[in-house]
């Protein structure tokens, strides 16, 4: 009841003072406002619905997308088979569809999303679950949701406190140079 009216002022603040950066008419200058989900969104609208199936799939450059399905409905299958031949190595935890679905909502910044889900994933799932159970059983749910609002939260007051006062931000390792969160010993 409370994020729907939240995300959606948000979205219609982004929209109304930062459009110009969104859409590509003005560069950036601090190159935080590139509206990558925006434009996939966008991507995906074009291909399916104004080219469409047909004319999108018929192009050379598109034809590999098409390998997709059968390796959708092959992937678990395979994974099955191995279960089978190693019951040992515990592929009955492997879930081709999360990992396709993963993998399809990838919007292009490794530097942050993927990678930290994965390692917090792995260490409450697969360490605790497997070494300290009983600590797993207490806590994985009540750690989950208080890093999710932990996050949530911290995101929220840096764009308030930090993204609209025009405060300079840290220099971060590893990111594109043009980037505001960019390394220290880059240039630019």
């Amino acid at each position: 009841m409370i994020a729907l009216p939240i995300n959606y002022g948000v979205m219609r603040w982004v929209v109304a003072s930062k459009f110009d950066y969104v859409s590509g008419r003005v560069a950036d200058p601090q190159g935080q406002w590139t509206g990558q989900e925006f434009k996939s969104y966008n991507t995906a609208g074009i291909q399916y619905a104004l080219v469409g199936p047909k004319k999108l799939f018929a192009s050379s450059f598109f034809k590999p997308v098409l390998y997709g399905f059968p390796a959708g409905a092959i992937a678990p299958i395979i994974i099955w088979l191995l279960h089978k031949k190693f019951p040992k190595a515990r592929f009955d935890l492997w879930n081709s569809t999360i990992f396709f679905a993963s993998a399809a909502t990838f919007h292009g910044n490794l530097s942050t999303g993927p990678f930290t889900t994965f390692l917090v994933g792995t260490f409450f799932n697969f360490y605790l679950y497997r070494y300290r159970r009983a600590f797993w059983n207490k806590w994985a749910y009540i750690s989950g949701a208080a890093l999710d609002t932990g996050f949530n939260a911290n995101l929220l007051f840096i764009f308030i406190f930090l993204g609209t006062t025009g405060a300079v931000m840290a220099h971060w390792w590893g990111n594109d140079a043009e980037n505001i969160e960019r390394c220290f010993a880059l240039k630019g």
